[in-house]
């Protein structure tokens, strides 16, 4: 626990480019760690910096600090925890890559560093068929250990998909945000935030609440979701885009990168196949095959997430869960016409899911993710 004093040059660190990295560790323990960073005379700093080769602008510190106490009322008000490079329950892994942020925000609770970490990234376009894939492949790696921290976006379509059958299939789920922890974007998936956080997960980011946000910081956050993993999955891509982004920085941090192959025709398999034909990422088409990758142990039996008996299993069902949190809040005729769903089949599904705590019936035949 941080006194207020050593909290806000802490924080300073994040408005100070050159050192808010894990490459300045040396420097800042040259200096007798970050208090002594902050007294440290500034002639000697410098020198210590370019030594380091890190460029350092005189009175940086000062202003760091000012922008530090004004930050400090945000990470009371939205319960912020902070963790640095120079303490203990810094994520492990993420510690191995120089350019990750010295200073990390996050909500929630921090695993076990020792554990399994898989990121599963992909296209905000996605399509049903991949949704369903990812969630099947996480009900197929309940059944190993230990079980993996899921971690992604928070973004529409894979990541989304990712966190939803994290929490079916009750994975601890992180989720890597390009902005300060104030906020949660798209603001849709405000609930399934709070709900990664009720099941013991994270939200984490590099990034200060009074930080001004730019779309660079969201091809930013993937290093974090990247270098926090082991295993980096990529379920469906284009052969631009951001998942891609996370992809290359896998290969560059030594991780176990793998993708699912798709047809050649359709635009959002070309990045995945590209990735396997290069030999940059391993194919992969179940449960297994992650398994094998990261080492796991297969277990005879698991514990059943659902209630015993309550429901049979409905293909469908992760179908509409993806959807939803896709869309938000949508009408049963739109439901039934982007599923395939036949109306009565489509009713029931969505009285079992109401039944099972999921979704949430609202006026005008709408329904949206509780």
């Amino acid at each position: 626990m941080y006194t207020e004093t050593v909290l806000q040059r802490v924080v300073a660190l994040s408005f100070m480019p050159g050192l808010n990295t894990v490459a300045a560790l040396p420097v800042i323990r040259r200096c007798g760690g970050i208090d002594g960073l902050f007294l440290e005379k500034e002639r000697t700093l410098v020198r210590f910096c370019a030594e380091a080769g890190i460029s350092l602008e005189p009175g940086v510190r000062s202003q760091a600090l000012a922008l530090a106490e004004k930050e400090l009322p945000h990470i009371e008000k939205h319960a912020i925890r902070i963790c640095c490079a120079e303490e203990g329950d810094y994520p492990f892994l993420l510690l191995q890559c120089a350019d990750a942020p010295f200073v990390l925000y996050y909500r929630g609770v921090l695993s076990d560093p020792a554990g399994k970490y898989l990121a599963i990234v992909g296209t905000r376009k996605a399509s049903a068929r991949c949704k369903s894939r990812v969630h099947s492949l996480l009900e197929g790696l309940a059944g190993y250990a230990p079980r993996p921290v899921v971690v992604s976006g928070l973004a529409y379509g894979i990541d989304i998909s990712a966190h939803l059958a994290a929490l079916e299939f009750g994975f601890p789920t992180y989720t890597v945000l390009g902005h300060g922890l104030h906020k949660v974007y798209p603001s849709e998936h405000r609930n399934i935030a709070e709900r990664i956080l009720s099941a013991g997960g994270a939200i984490i980011s590099e990034f200060p609440c009074i930080h001004e946000t730019y779309k660079s910081h969201f091809l930013q956050r993937n290093r974090i979701i990247a270098g926090l993993s082991h295993g980096v999955l990529i379920a469906e891509s284009a052969v631009r885009g951001g998942a891609m982004t996370t992809a290359r920085i896998g290969v560059s941090y030594n991780r176990d990168v793998m993708a699912f192959p798709g047809r050649p025709e359709e635009l959002y398999a070309r990045g995945c196949n590209l990735l396997i034909k290069h030999s940059m990422a391993a194919l992969v088409e179940d449960a297994g095959d992650v398994a094998a990758i990261l080492n796991l142990t297969y277990r005879r039996s698991r514990p059943n997430t659902e209630i015993p008996g309550l429901f049979p299993e409905n293909r469908h069902k992760a179908e509409l869960l993806a959807l939803l949190a896709e869309k938000g809040e949508t009408g049963v005729d739109e439901l039934a016409l982007l599923c395939g769903i036949p109306a009565g089949e489509l009713n029931v599904v969505l009285l079992q899911l109401q039944l099972e705590g999921k979704v949430i019936a609202l006026p005008g035949s709408r329904y949206g993710i509780r």
